[in-house]
C-alpha cells in the first residue's frame, strides 16, 4: 500500500531533510547543562506519535483526496515536532526568526488539514456501515458475510434477489443487476502474491460500498466477481455506475492494468416471466459475463 504514496513520501522526506540541514546551518549546539532532558523526552514522544500516525496512513489508506488531507496534516505535525526536538539541542541567533516560524506555523495548519481528513474518513465509515445495515430487515445471519471483504456472499444475495424479483413483479418497478469481474486479477495475484491480491479485493469492496445508495446491495459472488443489486434502477444508470467504477479502479491501481468486465441484467417489467428466481438470474449473468470476457469487451447489457 505504501508504494502508492512513494512520491509524497519522497517529497516530504526531502522537505524535512532540508529543514533539518537549515536548522544545523543556522543554529549552534547547546551545552549539556542548557538542555532540558525531560522536556526533550516529551518532544520526542510527541514526534514519535505523530510519525506513527503518518506510517499508519501510508500503510493502510489507498490514494485519494481523504488520504491526501490525512497525509498532509500528519506530515506537517511531524515537520513541526521535528523542529521542536531540534530546538531542545540547538540555539538560534536572536536576529533570525525563520526557524521559530518554521517550528510554530506548520502545527496548527496540520491540525486543520488533519481535521478535514478525519471528516472525510467519517463519511467513508458511514458508507461502510450502511452496507452492513442494508437489507437487515428480513435476514440477519452474519455467517453469510464473506470473511475477507465483509460483504455478503452468494447465499445472502440469492435471498435478497428472490425478494427483489417478487417486489419487481408486484410493484412493476425497475430492477437491475450489475455483475463485475476484475480483469487481470489472476496475473496480479501471481505477480504480487496472495496477500496483495486479498488486499486488492478488500480495497475494491470498500470502493464499491462507497458508491452505493442505501437501497442498493453489493455482494462478493465468487473470487474476484462481485454483484451489485440495484432496485428501482434502469440499465442506463447501472452503466453509468460501471463506468465510474472503472475510473475509480484505474486510479486505485494505475500501473497494473487492472480493469473491470461487467454485465448488466435489466429485469423487464413486460417479460419478468423469463426469469423466475434468483438462481436463474445469476446463472444467466455468469454466462453472459463469460461471453463478454471472451470477446474482450468491458460491458454488456442484457434485458430479461
Amino acid at each position: 500500500m505504501w508504494r502508492q504514496h512513494l512520491d509524497k513520501l519522497c517529497g516530504s522526506l526531502l522537505l524535512l531533510l532540508l529543514a533539518i540541514l537549515l536548522a544545523f546551518q543556522i543554529g549552534d549546539l547547546k551545552a549539556d547543562g542548557r538542555v532540558d532532558w525531560w522536556d526533550s523526552l516529551g518532544e520526542i514522544t510527541t514526534l514519535v506519535v505523530a510519525a506513527s500516525w503518518l506510517c499508519l496512513i501510508v500503510c493502510s489508506r489507498p490514494r485519494g483526496p481523504v488520504t491526501n488531507w490525512l497525509f498532509a496534516g500528519s506530515f506537517l505535525l511531524v515537520f513541526s515536532y521535528s523542529l521542536d526536538v531540534l530546538d531542545e539541542v540547538l540555539s538560534y541567533p536572536d536576529t533570525i526568526r525563520l526557524m521559530s516560524w518554521l517550528e510554530s506555523f506548520p502545527a496548527p495548519v496540520g491540525m486543520v488539514l488533519l481535521t478535514f481528513g478525519l471528516l472525510g474518513w467519517h463519511r467513508e465509515q458511514l458508507a461502510i456501515n450502511r452496507q452492513l445495515q442494508v437489507r437487515e430487515l428480513f435476514l440477519r445471519d452474519h455467517q453469510l458475510l464473506d470473511p475477507l471483504t465483509q460483504l455478503y456472499g452468494p447465499l445472502y444475495l440469492q435471498a435478497v434477489l428472490d425478494r427483489e424479483l417478487e417486489l419487481h413483479r408486484q410493484q412493476q418497478q425497475p430492477l437491475s443487476l450489475l455483475m463485475l469481474d476484475i480483469s487481470g486479477f489472476s496475473d496480479y495475484n501471481r505477480r504480487f502474491g496472495i496477500a496483495a491480491g486479498d488486499h486488492l479485493l478488500t480495497q475494491f469492496s470498500e470502493l464499491l460500498t462507497h458508491q452505493l445508495r442505501q437501497r442498493d446491495l453489493i455482494c462478493r459472488y465468487a473470487g474476484d466477481c462481485f454483484v451489485a443489486l440495484l432496485p428501482q434502477t434502469e440499465a442506463t444508470t447501472a452503466q453509468v455506475l460501471n463506468r465510474h467504477l472503472q475510473q475509480q479502479l484505474r486510479q486505485l491501481l494505475p500501473e497494473h492494468g487492472i480493469a473491470l468486465t461487467g454485465v448488466v441484467l435489466e429485469f423487464s417489467i413486460k417479460h419478468h416471466q423469463l426469469i423466475q428466481n434468483a438462481e436463474a438470474a445469476l446463472q444467466l449473468a455468469s454466462k453472459e459475463l463469460t461471453k463478454t470476457k471472451a470477446t474482450a469487451a468491458t460491458l454488456q447489457v442484457v434485458t430479461v
